[in-house]
């Protein structure tokens, strides 16, 4: 049909025919102009309500949203171009390690409802206060791709979502979460099996423990191409019939990382889906536990580009099959049992394999190497923990054969790889990552490392290589990022003060080199390292202001210790992003505690010689530190009054200071206080209040002080996790409370030295934690700067020790130098995990409980210095570990049990004991003959046991006598007798010499 009237000319044909195309145009020209489409009012208004909602926008993502009425420009937001409907909202925002970071937070508004044409909804990496999903998402049915992930979510996903039946992608992953134990969970996926259009699902990091249908719900959804369901807590319970009729036949990439399989059934369900030999291109099984050996065929799959089956217990040798995938790139099978010989085909070498991890199997170390020729074109390869004993240039050269220009990653630590750093390194012009670490490199470090001007990563760390690094060794190194050298105590690291390196590092380690005396210039030309470490280096004097006003916002770790550098810290003016670890121990460090250092998580100042705490203690807002050791230094006078400020911490160090006074009241505000060290101080007053309410406290020590008054008579109620209770050394009165036997996790008990009365409770069965072996210290939390565990000093064998990582497995009780009276508990002898129990210097009396045998770990018992009487049970001579025991000072009597580990000790630890004898100490009556008693008519009586012992002397003089003169007489007697005696012996003689002279007389012949 014409435009026009019939027209010949093939001109006007050609006009027409371009009027018809230019029409739209023009139309369209129109609404872009005055009539253009704008979104739609109640639209607008509901995006506005849910800006509302927002609390904070740190990244400014909503910062344009009501500059203009056209929301359709408004950031994050797209329109229909011709109904100017809402059909995208996309508000991502930025990965950060911390929820305190994220761009967005608040609420999300149920305005989003008045979007009913939405169809893109993307709220990923924001932080929405730990709600759970609206269920009113689950009404937004225009919906074709819904991203909630990483958006700090809680609780049960509503299953509404099942009613988003055009969804063809869902991405619900929380596996970047900081919390992994709250995270949300499934009950069932029933709903997911509704949602039949899905290509893409990632419910990695979901709860999905209590789901037992997934096999079924995935094999129902037939467009399926991306299935993640990492760390979800899944486990496989191979169903007896499962049907495969609706599975996919395009799933190309699988990912059950990180579950507990336990088995290799998974492997059962996979290669049954349909075309998966053929379509399958990405398949993650790391960190299941799989159980077994590998499938030789691996289900007839050729199609993978990338496996790893890393973190299994896969073992037996690994298939050929695997080797006849021409496709595959990335191959990980680090940290299972595979073992055996391995050995390369030749064809590998034409094939696209560029990563290749066998890290920590058991392969034949000698074949391996040989293998490595093998691998053209690797660009990362990974041999950790395969115990390699070859020099670093064997294994270079064995690379060199086909991966000389290609490798970018090489990591072989933790080996016995030996020798030096080849001048070779440099021929390997591609290398990015060279790792190094727990080796046994022993040789020197050849400058054409700084050849390599691509290295981004090197790490030499914890070898013993022993060289001087000048600038030469780093001087084309513009891309390197990691630089880690610690723990090679002969590594000098030379730089002058005038170079300036081409590269800013992001982290630093050279703790335990030799950098000093002076702080490095060099150094202060890096200002964007998160982590630096040059503790126990040599340093010594001031560090530069410079230095420390250029610390970067991204700081993680600055570790400094064991150094000797002194002066005072200058006050700065810096915020960090990352709540960063810093260690200043044991140096010389003075002046005040500057308060910048309070934007730190754990912060170590102790053996320093600091003394001024404010304002350090005094911040103008709330901190995030949860570790704070200032012990060991001249601190003095009160403490202030300002620990609402630290409401975060967990564990706290004021010892060895010079502190005074009594506790502040805030302190009862630590509501999250495990630790609390404040020994050897000079602290007064009562304890009872300012502790109240620190209900977490697991340790406290706060020995060596001058506190008074009672032991807390509620300290059983309201301190329910005390697993260390340190009181020794101060003025405490009254007596043990009962409530001390609530405490059931309590496993060191220390009250020593003070004035503390009464007897002591009988309830003291009741300490459950002191009734076995195990360790039952309430967890505290990641204390040290590397996550170690926390420590305590106790009184242990007469000296005081440190204990840290063994802490949890010392139990101990020590009531010495008191004024207790009455008996020792029967109930003690139940606390079977004691391994010391000191009663010493008290006034108890009445008998040892003769169970105390039932103590089987007791390496110390002192009860001296008491009035205690009675045996000595023999039950104590049947402790096998006891070590230190000390009796002495009662009035004990009778005989000391017979046994090898009581007459073992020193007669010291039994003296001041009038009534005991028997060894160590002088015999008991009895055990030497006593003179014969006379009757009335003079005649001596014997005893049976009196007539024995002369009899039996008499018996062997006699024996001896007959037997020796009966021989000897008889030679001296008889004269034939003697002569024939000696002539046996000359006889023998002559016959002697004779073997001996024709024995060497034929080794001379032969020789």
């Amino acid at each position: 049909m014409a435009c026009f009237p019939p027209i010949k000319n093939c001109y006007y044909q050609l006009l027409c025919m371009l009027s018809l195309f230019l029409l739209p145009c023009f139309v369209m020209s129109l609404i872009d102009g005055n009539d253009a489409i704008r979104c739609v009012e109640n639209e607008r208004k509901a995006l506005l309500h849910f800006k509302h909602e927002i609390q904070v926008d740190r990244c400014g993502l909503l910062s344009s949203w009501g500059d203009h009425q056209d929301c359709c420009q408004w950031e994050g937001i797209r329109c229909s171009n011709l109904t100017g409907h809402v059909v995208e909202l996309n508000l991502r925002g930025i990965q950060t390690n911390t929820l305190n970071h994220r761009c967005l937070e608040g609420t999300i508004s149920a305005s989003l409802l008045d979007l009913k044409h939405l169809q893109h909804l993307d709220l990923s990496l924001n932080n929405f206060q730990q709600q759970t999903i609206p269920v009113f998402i689950g009404s937004l049915t225009s919906l074709n791709h819904l991203n909630l992930s990483n958006a700090n979510f809680k609780g049960e996903i509503p299953h509404q979502l099942g009613n988003l039946s055009e969804l063809d992608s869902l991405d619900l992953n929380c596996r970047a979460e900081l919390n992994p134990y709250d995270r949300p969970f499934v009950k069932s996926l029933w709903w997911l099996s509704r949602l039949t259009l899905l290509t893409d699902i990632n419910l990695s990091g979901i709860d999905l423990s209590q789901v037992t249908d997934w096999f079924h719900i995935v094999n129902s959804l037939p467009y399926l191409r991306v299935l993640k369901m990492s760390e979800c807590q899944l486990s496989v319970t191979y169903p007896p019939s499962l049907s495969y009729v609706n599975s996919s036949k395009t799933l190309s990439i699988i990912s059950l990382s990180s579950n507990n399989f336990l088995s290799a059934e998974i492997f059962r369900w996979l290669f049954t889906l349909k075309g998966i030999s053929s379509s399958l291109i990405h398949l993650d099984l790391s960190y299941c536990l799989l159980l077994g050996t590998l499938p030789n065929d691996l289900g007839g799959i050729t199609s993978l580009s990338y496996l790893d089956l890393s973190l299994n217990l896969l073992g037996g040798p690994i298939p050929s099959s695997i080797w006849d995938m021409p496709n595959l790139s990335y191959l990980s099978l680090s940290w299972n049992a595979f073992g055996g010989s391995i050995s390369f085909p030749d064809r590998i070498s034409s094939h696209n394999l560029t990563h290749l991890d066998l890290s920590g199997n058991g392969f034949q170390v000698t074949t391996l190497l040989k293998s490595l020729g093998h691998l053209c074109g690797i660009k990362e390869l990974g041999i950790t923990s395969q115990n390699l004993p070859f020099e670093f240039s064997t294994i270079m050269e064995s690379l060199s054969v086909c991966s000389l220009h290609t490798l970018e990653s090489l990591d072989l630590s933790n080996n016995m790889v030996h020798g030096s750093i080849p001048d070779m390194i440099s021929s390997f012009s591609s290398l990015r990552e060279l790792f190094l670490y727990g080796n046994q490199l022993n040789g020197t470090v050849s400058p054409a490392v700084g050849k390599l001007s691509m290295l981004e990563q090197l790490d030499l760390s914890s070898n013993t290589l022993s060289d001087t690094l000048s600038e030469h060794h780093f001087s084309n190194l513009s891309r390197l990022r990691t630089l880690y050298l610690s723990e090679n105590s002969g590594l000098v690291v030379n730089i002058s003060g005038n170079w300036t390196p081409p590269f800013q590092l992001d982290s630093l380690t050279l703790g335990s080199c030799k950098l000093g005396p002076h702080f490095p210039k060099w150094l202060q030309t890096q200002t964007n390292f998160s982590w630096l470490d040059i503790s126990n280096s040599g340093i010594s004097g001031p560090i530069p202001v410079s230095f420390w006003k250029s610390l970067p916002s991204n700081l993680q770790l600055l570790d400094m210790s064991r150094n000797n550098i002194y002066g005072e810290i200058p006050e700065v003016s810096i915020t960090f992003d990352f709540l960063p670890r810093i260690n200043l121990s044991t140096n010389h460090f003075s002046g005040a505690v500057p308060s910048f250092l309070v934007n730190a998580s754990m912060l170590y100042l102790d053996k320093n010689m600091f003394s001024n705490l404010i304002p350090f203690l005094c911040p103008k807002s709330k901190t995030a530190i949860t570790f704070l050791d200032l012990s060991s230094n001249l601190f003095s006078g009160e403490l202030p009054d300002c620990w609402k400020f630290f409401d975060q911490l967990t564990t706290l160090y004021l010892d060895n200071n010079n502190l005074s006074g009594n506790l502040p009241p805030s302190i009862s505000e630590l509501n999250n206080l495990q630790a609390l060290h404040m020994r050897n101080n000079r602290l007064s007053g009562e304890i009872s209040k300012p502790l109240k309410n620190c209900s977490s406290l697991v340790i406290l020590d706060l020995a060596i002080n001058s506190l008074s008054g009672n032991i807390p008579p509620g300290i059983g109620t309201s301190l329910r996790n005390l697993g260390v209770l340190i009181l020794r050394s101060n003025n405490f009165v009254g007596g043990l409370p009962s409530s001390l036997c609530k405490l059931s996790y309590l496993q060191i008990l220390d009250l020593s030295n003070n004035h503390i009365s009464g007897t002591i409770p009988t309830c003291v069965y009741n300490l459950t934690g002191m009734r076995n072996k195990t360790d039952l210290l309430p967890v505290i939390g990641k204390t040290g700067i590397y996550g170690s565990s926390d420590s305590a000093k106790l009184m242990w064998k007469r000296e005081e020790q440190s204990f840290s990582n063994s802490l949890g497995l010392v139990k101990s009780i020590d009531f010495s130098n008191n004024m207790l009276k009455g008996e020792i508990p029967e109930g003690i002898s139940f606390l079977t995990g004691l391994v010391s129990l000191d009663l010493s210097g008290n006034d108890l009396n009445g008998s040892i409980t003769p169970n105390i045998g039932e103590l089987t770990s007791l390496e110390l018992l002192d009860l001296s210095n008491n009035r205690l009487s009675g045996k000595i049970p023999v039950t104590l001579a049947e402790l096998s570990t006891l070590a230190i025991l000390d009796l002495s000072n009662n009035k004990l009597s009778g005989r000391v049990p017979m046994g090898t580990q009581l007459q073992s000790f020193n007669a010291s630890a039994y003296s001041g004991n009038s009534g005991l004898c028997g060894d160590p100490l002088p015999k008991c009556a009895g055990d030497i003959p006593s003179v014969s008693p006379v009757n009335g008519n003079g005649i001596t009586q014997h005893k049976e046991s009196d007539d024995v012992f002369p009899g039996l002397y008499i018996s062997v003089l006699l024996g001896f006598i007959v037997g020796f003169w009966g021989v000897c007489g008889t030679l001296v007697i008889k004269t034939s007798w003697r002569r024939a005696y000696f002539r046996f012996f000359d006889d023998m003689k002559e016959r002697l010499y004779a073997v001996i002279t024709v024995k060497k007389s034929t080794a001379s012949r032969n020789s």
